[in-house]
């Protein structure tokens, strides 16, 4: 694990995404607290959307539930939420019933969700599953290839991928789906 995500997770921010970081504040000392380490990534990308501008898209392919590998290149003509999650984050259970309701309403539009799950057991997977239904197709990166390969450091992280297949907006932690703010831009690309 980088020092990086290690700070972040002692520093009570587990709950919050980011990709890599100018070198300045990796430099930094950990936040003292997890309000500190919210605010400190979320100045990376404001409260809501921010503008993509980390570079190409990073390739994403990986097995559904069903082991069959599925790749992001097969939603192409669709607008594609992608959420790296995991069972234990707090923050990725609030987020996930609105993401996926947005989703849903939004299918016969052109509007997808990919959930990642960074990297757990199948078993804790399937349990999750029960409490919580995904409104979309739910992607397995066992080995952490596409938490590295998206810069992911802690969950949830957000991107939206255009009908090009070009990375539009990311965000870091949680968001309110139900937000206009939130939800306006993504449906503005359909």
């Amino acid at each position: 694990m980088n020092t990086l995500r290690r700070r972040l997770l002692q520093a009570g921010a587990a709950g919050l995404a980011v990709p890599a970081l100018p070198h300045a504040f990796a430099a930094q000392p950990a936040p003292q607290s997890a309000a500190a380490a919210e605010a400190a990534l979320k100045a990376a990308t404001g409260p809501g959307w921010a503008t993509w501008k980390g570079g190409p898209t990073p390739s994403l392919d990986l097995p559904d539930l069903e082991g069959h590998t599925r790749g992001l290149d097969e939603f192409l003509g669709l607008v594609v939420i992608v959420n790296f999650w995991a069972t234990w984050c707090e923050p990725c259970q609030q987020e996930i019933p609105a993401m996926s309701a947005l989703a849903d309403l939004h299918a016969e539009d052109g509007l997808r969700l990919l959930a990642v799950n960074n990297g757990e057991s199948r078993e804790k997977i399937d349990a999750f599953l029960e409490k919580l239904q995904i409104q979309g197709l739910v992607l397995h990166d066992r080995n952490g290839t596409a938490v590295r390969d998206w810069k992911v450091v802690g969950m949830p992280a957000n991107f939206v991928v255009d009908r090009e297949g070009k990375i539009r907006y990311w965000h870091l932690g949680a968001l309110d789906w139900a937000k206009p703010a939130v939800a306006d831009p993504v449906i503005a690309l359909l």
